[in-house]
């Protein structure tokens, strides 16, 4: 057995009474755990990565340039808490029914949207579709310019004439949940068989031609081999601008999970590197997320360290991993520079990075893609819907939630993810940070549970 070796301490929650302990991120067993301990409960472990080399180096990475202080550029708006479906991994687990918050009236929203400076908003919740006004709602939010994306299992939109109603209401593009193309993973996920469902919603997403991103929730020996189907499926259709995978998180209905199946996104990397047969590699995945971290901080941007993301370009029916136009190997020293650089003076580091990016372009491929990078970067980051109207590009991301097993409080100064939706006296109110309310809720739960 090898030696222990602690990379950072850090702060976490017992996942047996949710008491705040001292956590620590180790290596042990050429693996990286969040081992921490409970004087009541005893010991607990869950593995970050295999790769103790990349998750070190990009780890030490993040903390030294992203400081808790970034600006958010998008919010999680939710405008109801109700759902036409009954997921058994949902977050809420049995609250949802028993929450019984008023949705959020057109009018109380326009008054929180019109002060707003965030320019993206998704809406979500509960079921955003099962809000009687959405179309509504979106009007509201394109009047005062935002970029609007929606969060739905996709049940409503089977009918044509009302996806045909939310696209003239002005909407950007739809996340639409979809575990793949087996129908079993559906019973296990989502308690029941939606497939035919989901297949549907994509062909009217796909004939209207809607911008549309596929979040996947995988979990261990049910639907793995989703995972490279759907960056196939991505790469044939232009309409598909993004796939996000999630992994499970114990909460709700997936705290009666078993350890076991539960995936880190650092592991679905490690698949998709093996299903891909190489042409994905996870040190490639490793480098762009430190130039993307790199840009993230050169812009002073929250991103949270649980997210990992890697660019992919369409090519005849396939598609090219961006490592083949961007030059990410000859890039790493000079980030590494920049690294050090920051933990000096800020200020001097930023310029440097802005002086060497063009170093990313010494390919002669590079030209063909450039038009169409920097296109997209520039809307990302002068906050544009630009971006969210890609066809050559598509992106790919793999990330978790935080629950009592993985919440890790260092990495929550940085969350990305902040919700907006219906409080206790149905006013639209700020619930907080996507991971702590998840924890929040699942002390509701166990307090409903006594």
């Amino acid at each position: 057995m090898d030696q222990i070796k602690i990379i950072r301490k850090t702060r976490s929650l017992c996942p047996t009474c949710l008491t705040y302990i001292d956590a620590f991120v180790i290596e042990k067993d050429q693996k990286i755990l969040l081992s921490k301990s409970c004087l009541k409960h005893g010991d607990f472990e869950i593995t970050l990565s295999s790769t103790p080399g990349y998750y070190k180096s990009l780890d030490r990475f993040y903390f030294s340039i992203m400081k808790g202080n970034g600006k958010l550029r998008e919010y999680e708006l939710w405008p109801t808490l109700e759902c036409n479906m009954n997921c058994t991994i949902c977050c809420f687990g049995d609250l949802l029914s028993k929450m019984k918050r008023p949705s959020v009236t057109c009018s109380e929203l326009e008054g929180f949207i019109k002060n707003s400076k965030v320019p993206f908003y998704i809406l979500s919740g509960g079921e955003p579709t099962c809000h009687d006004e959405l179309g509504q709602i979106i009007r509201i939010m394109k009047k005062y310019g935002k970029a609007v994306t929606i969060n739905t299992n996709g049940y409503k939109l089977v009918n044509n004439e009302y996806l045909s109603l939310l696209m003239k209401s002005g909407l950007d593009r739809v996340n639409l949940q979809f575990d793949g193309f087996k129908r079993d993973a559906y019973f296990k996920l989502r308690g029941g068989d939606f497939l035919d469902i989901k297949l549907k919603a994509i062909e009217n997403l796909k004939n209207m031609n809607m911008p549309t991103v596929f979040n996947a929730t995988i979990a261990r020996n049910i639907n793995e081999e989703a995972i490279d189907s759907l960056v196939n499926y991505a790469a044939e259709n232009q309409f598909i601008n993004a796939i996000n995978f999630f992994t499970i998180c114990s909460v709700g209905g997936g705290k009666d999970w078993a350890l076991n199946d539960y995936i880190m996104p650092d592991e679905v990397v490690d698949i998709l590197e093996k299903r891909s047969e190489g042409k994905i590699l996870k040190k490639n995945v490793f480098l762009f997320n430190k130039l993307h971290l790199a840009i993230k901080s050169l812009f002073s941007q929250k991103f949270c360290f649980y997210n990992q993301i890697y660019l992919l370009i369409r090519d005849a029916h396939s598609y090219e991993p961006i490592d083949k136009f961007l030059n990410l190997s000859a890039i790493e020293p000079w980030l590494d520079r920049y690294f050090n650089i920051f933990k000096i003076n800020k200020l001097l580091a930023k310029t440097y990075l802005m002086l060497v990016l063009p170093v990313l372009l010494l390919r002669y491929c590079s030209f063909s893609i450039i038009k169409d990078f920097l296109k997209c970067a520039c809307s990302y980051f002068l906050k544009t819907r630009g971006y969210l109207l890609t066809k050559r590009l598509f992106y790919i991301s793999f990330s978790t939630g935080c629950d009592p097993y993985k919440v890790d409080y260092q990495i929550l100064k940085n969350c990305q993810n902040e919700i907006f939706g219906p409080g206790s006296a149905g006013n639209l109110e700020y619930l907080g940070k996507d991971g702590l309310y998840c924890i929040g809720l699942e002390r509701n739960i166990r307090k409903e549970l006594k």
